[in-house]
């Protein structure tokens, strides 16, 4: 992926890299991404904004912003708007690099297959119609059990046990999570950019945000 052009705007800052032997720092210039702009809570209930998407297997934000945008440059667009700063621990592994994760993290596929947790089995009574009694994937020891009466005010009475949920499974679940991203529609696309070029070279609000193609509602999109 090249470098988005919409990080140029952004006024460099120095950075401490590191401290030398005599307690002196050492700094660097880079690109004050500290003020990076943040997508606003509620405008992820106009659903007219955006689209959710999950990611398949290997793909690139690269790819994704090709697939919808038809331009490779937007992918700086998906980051942003799924608050995505550092692409290597925030974007989900492709099936092969979360076995590779996982055996690295627990010391093999024997260490990745043994247990991580338990959690609780979603269960219902026996009544019609049938209710939750216990909610699933609550964690719990593994000696936990439920017990309940097979109908609300009853004599009869069944037990609930844990499932085990091995190493893999627990990163599994946190990557598929990671999958599920927003896409901003393609129309407000140029708009967006416009206004992140305008705020990299004031750091401070100048430009609403307006879909370009009725010129009716006005969003303001971030928070700064």
């Amino acid at each position: 992926m090249s470098t988005p052009k919409y990080f140029r705007n952004f006024p460099n800052i120095q950075y401490a890299l590191e401290v030398d032997k005599a307690g002196k720092p050492k700094y660097i210039n880079i690109k004050d991404y500290f003020h990076l702009m943040t997508v606003r809570d509620d405008i992820y209930r106009e659903e007219t904004l955006y689209t959710t998407y999950t990611v398949q297997d290997g793909e690139r934000p690269d790819q994704i912003s090709y697939k919808f945008y038809g331009d490779e440059q937007w992918y700086w667009i998906l980051l942003q708007v799924n608050e995505i700063t550092d692409y290597y621990t925030q974007w989900p592994l492709s099936e092969q690099e979360l076995g590779e994760f996982a055996n690295k993290k627990y010391g093999g596929t024997v260490g990745a297959g043994k247990v991580h947790h338990y959690e609780t089995v979603a269960t219902y009574d026996t009544a019609t119609p049938p209710s939750l009694v216990l909610p699933g994937g609550l964690k719990v020891p593994e000696n936990f059990k439920f017990t309940y009466p097979t109908t609300p005010g009853g004599n009869v009475f069944l037990s609930s046990f844990p499932v085990s949920v091995s190493n893999y499974t627990y990163e599994r679940r946190l990557n598929d999570a990671k999958s599920e991203i927003f896409i901003l529609d393609k129309k407000y696309v140029y708009d967006y950019a416009r206004e992140t070029r305008t705020y990299g070279r004031n750091l401070q609000p100048t430009v609403s945000f307006k879909n370009s193609s009725d010129n009716t509602e006005d969003y303001r999109l971030y928070n700064y």
